[in-house]
């Protein structure tokens, strides 16, 4: 019973995480709406960072523990639980990287290093660091490794399609921002000027990207052969988490160029909750379409031990 009434919420987390999303989405529209009208008279940026900051851990939290009940659903041997085993590792490199650049990562009076004085020897300055590695190059490595799992599994069952001109079109917009990146890097130290660690963070992570965007094009056509079920519908949205990606990396970096006095951290607000939204609804979906085939007297849609639609 305790079982049934677990699976029976789960069924209805894709919902509730749409529902949380739209809300949040609508609020910081609206917010952004009286910025304009206002004639942007008031600050937009502090509270935008610590909202977004708190959403976006909550959520990656959330996704944690949805692949953690995901993982412990495939038993020893199944296809899928390698990939699944990566998945829940980059989401984990999400969760901790986020819970610790907002913890021990800021110069927040709960954090107990700046009770005892760490503050100005670079303590902070370092697990914040550490917190942008993880959550970045480790977080993309390990997910990179979790797709390309999931796409020999989907070859091995038939549903292995070759790259189109679109999806080498846009692997090659991802390629040609990431160059851009690092010519702006290297002409800057051409130029004597310093660049920070987080820039070189966040370069590291570009060409893993890369990587992943030609994953998700692959796995986006591969999914569109499996029709519109539950399960299809997690790997989709797993494919538009890693498109958000991309799209959120391109946009921060592009609106600086143009404009000085747009809100970023607005835009950085409405930006990365999808993207943390959309990898938590594919473990979500992938649970609910468990708990849809556990049903009595109804006929398993899918194989649950692969985590594939069954070839029937």
């Amino acid at each position: 019973m305790t079982r049934k009434t677990s699976f029976d919420r789960l069924e209805v987390a894709p919902r509730w995480i749409f529902v949380f999303l739209g809300a949040y989405l609508a609020v910081h529209l609206f917010a952004l709406y009286l910025w304009n009208a206002a004639g942007q008279a008031f600050p937009l940026q502090g509270t935008s960072d610590n909202t977004s900051a708190l959403s976006v851990t909550g959520m990656a939290g959330l996704d944690l523990w949805l692949c953690l009940v995901v993982l412990r659903s495939f038993p020893a041997g199944a296809p899928l639980r390698p990939a699944w085993m990566l998945i829940t590792l980059a989401a984990a490199a999400r969760a901790g990287s986020d819970l610790l650049a907002q913890t021990l990562g800021t110069n927040w009076l709960l954090n107990p290093l700046v009770w005892a004085g760490h503050a100005k020897s670079g303590s902070i300055e370092q697990i914040r660091h550490a917190a942008l590695i993880g959550g970045g190059p480790v977080r993309l490595a390990l997910l990179a490794g979790g797709m390309l799992a999931v796409l020999r599994i989907l070859r091995k069952f038939g549903f292995w399609v070759r790259p189109s001109a679109t999806d080498w079109a846009m692997c090659g917009i991802v390629c040609l921002f990431t160059l851009c990146r690092f010519g702006e890097a290297g002409a800057a130290s051409l130029a004597g000027r310093e660049i920070s660690l987080e820039n070189w963070i966040s370069l590291a992570g570009l060409p893993i990207l890369c990587v992943l965007f030609l994953e998700a094009m692959l796995l986006r056509r591969s999914v569109a052969r499996m029709g519109n079920g539950l399960i299809a519908r997690g790997w989709f949205a797993l494919v538009c988490g890693i498109l958000l990606t991309g799209a959120g990396e391109v946009a921060l970096w592009v609106i600086p160029h143009y404009s000085q006095t747009l809100p970023l951290a607005m835009f950085g607000a409405l930006i990365h909750l999808p993207i943390a939204a959309a990898f938590a609804l594919a473990p979500a979906y992938q649970l609910a379409a468990q708990r849809r085939a556990m049903r009595p007297a109804s006929n398993p849609p899918a194989d649950l031990a692969a985590g594939i639609p069954a070839l029937v």
